[in-house]
Parts: C-alpha cells; sequence; structure tokens
C-alpha cells in the first residue's frame, strides 16, 4: 500500500539538541555517513536537519510497519547531491524523497510506492 510521510524541523531545535547533547545525540540519531557528510559544510545544522525530517517522515510514510532506529535510515546524496534513502545500509527503490531547507526550517517529504 503506498505511504506519504511529511516533517518539518526547526534548525534551531536540532542545533540546541546537538550542542547541548553532542556525540551522543548525534549518533543516537545520525548514521556515521550522515555525520560526516553534514560536518564537510560550514553549517552543518541545516544539513542534519533535513535528515532527521526526513527519517520522521519515513516513520509516518512506513507506518504501520515497525520502523528500525534512527541511525539506520539514511539519507545519502549521489554525486548530483540528489537525496536517496538507505535502510540498514541498503538502498530503497521502493521510497521517494525530497528534502529542503531555509535558514530556519527543514522539510522532507518521503512517499512509499507499491512494490508490485
Amino acid at each position: 500500500m503506498p505511504g506519504l510521510g511529511i516533517d518539518i524541523e526547526e534548525i534551531a531545535r536540532i542545533r540546541d539538541l546537538a550542542e547541548r547533547f553532542g556525540q551522543r545525540f548525534l549518533e543516537r540519531v545520525y548514521s556515521p555517513l550522515e555525520i560526516a557528510y553534514c560536518y564537510r559544510h560550514d553549517n552543518p545544522f541545516p544539513h542534519l536537519t533535513a535528515r532527521f525530517a526526513a527519517k520522521e517522515a519515513f516513520l509516518k510514510a512506513s507506518s504501520p510497519v515497525a520502523a528500525p532506529p534512527f541511525p539506520q535510515v539514511e539519507v545519502r546524496n549521489d554525486e548530483s547531491g540528489a537525496p536517496h534513502l538507505f535502510l540498514r545500509g541498503e538502498a530503497t527503490p521502493h521510497y521517494l524523497i525530497s528534502i529542503s531547507h531555509t535558514r530556519e526550517t527543514a522539510v522532507a517529504v518521503i512517499w512509499r510506492i507499491n512494490e508490485s
């Protein structure tokens, strides 16, 4: 059955969590690849927030299926910069993803398409 998930997050909220809880927060939410990608940017927080929103959107799109822990839901960018969703290190061809951010917020949409 198709599913759609959307989430919007405040960048300041994720920045505050990352600054308050540091590596412990990052490792609970993000994969090592995501952390490395985000911290390659001068300002990692819009990128971290967009990925957080994608994980939340994934939960909504996947409901009622039990979702894996957040670090196992991973957003990777291809050579052109387009985001792709990975679960437990595997590409997910049945999920389409779009993420974006402004200075204050980040948004993600995930669409689960039929597997047939």
